[in-house]
């Protein structure tokens, strides 16, 4: 059972939620796991009610993300009814980790988050060496604005620092302005208008997609021309071509090898273990176009995900490259 923090579909902070269902659910296919997915809506106080809806349901795993650090909850709950947890991309801290009685403990099943760090890192580096190619003297300041998804969930949490660790090393550039836009695009769009009317903004950081669209529009009706750098993280697949400057991501596909670490789990051939998986790209790559136009084709189910398996004949690596089925 998979408590998906998002929306099933068409929503205003984007395809990101919907797509991780979307692999998860191909991937449980091939691997004979039934898969049954509930959705918060982005709604945190619905989401700890879902623990109820767990243990009536009585799944073999309960598939969870620390959204807005509301997991803590959801997990002692369910773990206390001696059914297996698993955390999908925002992962307990140690500090709840060490909270869990020792036969919770035993039913925390590990979990796979992508490198969030990595991912504010690459975004800014990839930005800055975008607006060098439009603007390569070297200026006193380039300005920054930072639009956060919140303050308080691990990946957001972990983006923003890659950020502020990119800035350190480079003093020539100036963060003008650091906000939370709730991972909405109107939203970003509200915050910048009102930057840019004030400010002079070269690069705009935005920790996803629908925020980095948001903060488009809002460079596009107010400034001529629009030569801001702008860039998020996800990987949506409704962005148009050339509205963002870089996206970086992949990391929508990690349900997909929840599936497989539960599955091997579940037989016995896995030990729970935490692992940060290093899967983010960024979009200007080779593979990256040939990825997004399976994903808004929706063609991996051209994919066995079972060839993952580590006792499978191909013992394939998690990576984009692999995941690409022509």
């Amino acid at each position: 059972m998979f408590l998906n923090p998002g929306h099933p579909a068409d929503n205003p902070t984007g395809h990101f939620w919907p797509n991780v269902n979307y692999f998860m659910q191909e991937a449980a296919r091939d691997l004979n796991i039934n898969l049954r997915t509930i959705y918060a809506n982005r709604n945190h106080i619905l989401m700890k009610s879902f623990a109820d809806e767990v243990i009536k349901a009585k799944p073999d795993f309960a598939v969870i993300v620390n959204e807005k650090g509301v997991a803590i909850q959801l997990v002692k709950k369910i773990t206390a009814k001696k059914i297996n947890v698993f955390m999908l991309l925002n992962d307990l801290s140690d500090e709840e980790l060490d909270s869990l009685t020792a036969e919770q403990r035993v039913y925390y099943s590990g979990s796979l988050i992508p490198n969030n760090y990595d991912a504010g890192f690459k975004l800014a580096e990839q930005l800055y060496k975008s607006y060098q190619l439009i603007s390569p003297r070297e200026q006193s300041k380039v300005t920054v604005l930072a639009l956060h998804g919140d303050a308080t969930s691990p990946a957001s949490i972990e983006r923003k620092q890659g950020l502020d660790d990119f800035l350190a090393l480079h003093p020539n550039i100036q963060l003008v302005d650091s906000t939370v836009a709730n991972w909405s695009k109107q939203h970003a769009f509200e915050k910048v208008k009102g930057v840019i009317k004030r400010k002079n903004i070269d690069i705009i950081w935005a920790a996803n997609d629908a925020m980095a669209c948001g903060a488009t529009a809002a460079v596009r009706n107010y400034l001529r021309p629009p030569i801001t750098r702008i860039g998020g993280i996800n990987w949506d697949n409704d962005i148009p071509e050339d509205r963002l400057t870089v996206s970086v991501g992949g990391h929508v596909t990690l349900g997909a090898y929840a599936m497989v670490m539960i599955k091997e789990i579940s037989e016995g051939k896995r030990q729970p273990e935490r692992i940060k998986h290093s899967i983010f790209q960024h979009s200007n790559i080779k593979a990256y176009k040939a990825f997004m136009s399976a994903l808004q084709q929706k063609r991996f189910n051209q994919c066995n995900f079972a060839d993952f398996l580590s006792d499978s004949d191909t013992k394939r690596t998690f990576s984009i490259d692999n995941l690409i089925c022509e």
